[in-house]
């Protein structure tokens, strides 16, 4: 491994790519945690769980403030009415008067919800109005005006059925937890794609550079070759295919040119950046190689994963759901209670009176009057709907009976794909070590066959063909190297858990 370490820093160094730009504009260098921390911020499916979530947060904010004290207010000022209206008369044809009315009217209400999913609420409507009819028979005009003054407390509490205001509050908190579960996911899927598509970019400038360097070589074979031709050493057909095996290298280099000028794309669009934003990566090929519990990634995945928790979200939101289909028709009872207190002004006051004076006179008289009190029990027992609740309470309770056979079979899925995870990780780095020597027996061969051919002890067919095992040993190791990264990420989003360092990717309910 060391060797091969200092085989390509001694090549490329840490590695420094950069979309060819004009010599005034500097790229962005990022590198794999940079382009995570990007892409959390920029790319747009965290940018829309980010809403999702945000959207659950407020849902519950919403549901306890619904626990609290509500105030209304409802202003009619003014409401004005004038009409004519017919006045039948016994026996006589109806005669037309004119009535008209001016009201100034506040009513607020104050409500206070119960957590027996009852309210008390208290109610003040006060208004003054101003009246008047004109008389057609006596062609006179008749005024006055008057205040009312009302407080009214009532109660209110539904008896016999779920608390649809707790349970609110319980579906709001599971809603919310779903999208916090579904955005710690989503970000774990964000860092997979972008470290992917970052070691998918770093892999495109590797072959590069290998298909650079396998075109250097081979032009130096070539000119080789062609001396040896022109100084009768070799056949025609040696050097003939020196310049086949040139062309050949030259058109991988320009296939390797080309992958590369994608990959970038795909790697702005993964982070979220612009397309013509100018962008450099670097990184190292520093390997941590660790063990992995199988029993506690398994564990992990089975208490963390979105998946899974969403099952039991959805199993209990179906559960409530059930209940509350079944409440629809079953025996219900309301008891309702009010407390009234009003008063109106004096109608023997003079018209031009005060409005304050009103006021006073009201509530003297809501002092004077006998108070509105009433209580009211309703029992309401549904007797026949035709079968329309069973069939929706059977077709909830199929919903619920699907969310846990759901639920069975991610719990079965997550174990297999953690499993296949961890089969894969320690696969991948089983390859790595096997290939390592094998890239530097391919690089010392090849090195070994360069100074043969030098010297005209084997034929440039043989040259070619330890070439390109060097070149096929190190695209291996490469893809081992990808395939290894890319394995550590997936057991990081299978799992939430970090077996390099140890530690939870969440924090426990």
């Amino acid at each position: 491994m060391k060797t091969l370490i200092a085989s390509v820093a001694g090549l490329v160094g840490m590695l420094i790519l950069a979309v060819p730009v004009a010599a005034q504009e500097e790229p962005i260098i990022l590198t794999l945690d940079n382009a995570i921390e990007l892409a959390l911020e920029k790319s747009y499916d965290a940018r829309r769980e980010r809403l999702i979530l945000l959207g659950a947060q407020q849902n519950v904010v919403a549901q306890k403030n619904r626990f609290k004290t509500q105030v209304n207010l409802t202003l009619n000022s003014p409401d004005f009415q004038e009409r004519v209206q017919a006045i039948p008369l016994p026996d006589e044809v109806p005669i037309y008067n004119t009535f008209g009315t001016l009201r100034w009217q506040s009513q607020m209400r104050i409500t206070q919800p119960l957590p027996t999913n009852g309210s008390i609420s208290l109610r003040t409507n006060l208004y003054q109005i101003r009246e008047s009819v004109f008389r057609d028979q006596l062609d006179i005009t008749e005024k006055e005006k008057r205040f009312f003054s009302s407080f009214r407390l009532t109660f209110n509490q539904p008896l016999f059925v779920p608390n649809t205001l707790k349970l609110g509050m319980e579906r709001a908190n599971l809603e919310h937890e779903r999208a916090q579960r579904e955005f710690t996911r989503t970000e774990l899927d964000v860092v997979y794609r972008v470290t992917e598509s970052f070691f998918g970019l770093y892999s495109a400038i590797r072959r590069l550079e290998i298909a650079r360097e396998e075109v250097n070589q081979q032009e130096q074979a070539y000119e080789l070759a062609r001396q040896k031709f022109d100084a009768g050493l070799i056949p025609e057909v040696g050097a003939l295919q020196m310049e086949v095996d040139l062309a050949q290298s030259r058109n991988r280099l320009l296939e390797a040119e080309g992958d590369l000028s994608q990959m970038e794309d795909r790697f702005k669009i993964t982070v979220g950046l612009p397309l013509e934003q100018q962008v450099a990566v670097k990184t190292d090929f520093a390997l941590s190689l660790f063990d992995v519990d199988e029993e506690k990634a398994i564990e992990q995945g089975l208490r963390h994963r979105a998946e899974i928790r969403r099952g039991e979200i959805d199993r209990r939101l179906a559960e409530i759901t059930v209940q509350e289909t079944d409440a629809r028709t079953a025996i219900r009872g309301d008891i309702r209670a009010y407390y009234d207190l009003t008063g109106i002004s004096d109608p023997y006051l003079d018209y031009g009176v005060s409005t304050a004076r009103l006021f006073r006179s009201s509530i003297n008289d809501l002092r004077r009057r006998p108070k509105n009190r009433g209580i009211t029990f309703t029992l309401s027992v549904p007797i026949w709907d035709s079968g329309v609740n069973r069939a929706e309470v059977a077709a909830a309770r199929a919903r619920l009976e699907r969310n846990e056979l759901t639920e069975r079979e991610n719990k079965r899925l997550v174990v297999q794909d953690i499993r296949a995870t961890i089969t894969r990780l320690r696969e991948t780095s089983g390859r790595l070590d096997v290939l390592t020597r094998s890239e530097e027996v391919a690089l010392r061969s090849f090195e070994i066959s360069q100074a043969q051919f030098d010297n005209g002890d084997i034929t440039s067919q043989e040259l070619a063909e330890n070439r390109d095992r060097l070149t096929t040993a190190r695209q291996n190791y490469l893809a081992a190297y990808i395939d290894y990264q890319l394995s550590v990420a997936d057991l990081k989003r299978n799992t939430l858990y970090d077996f390099e360092k140890g530690r939870s990717l969440v924090k426990d309910s």
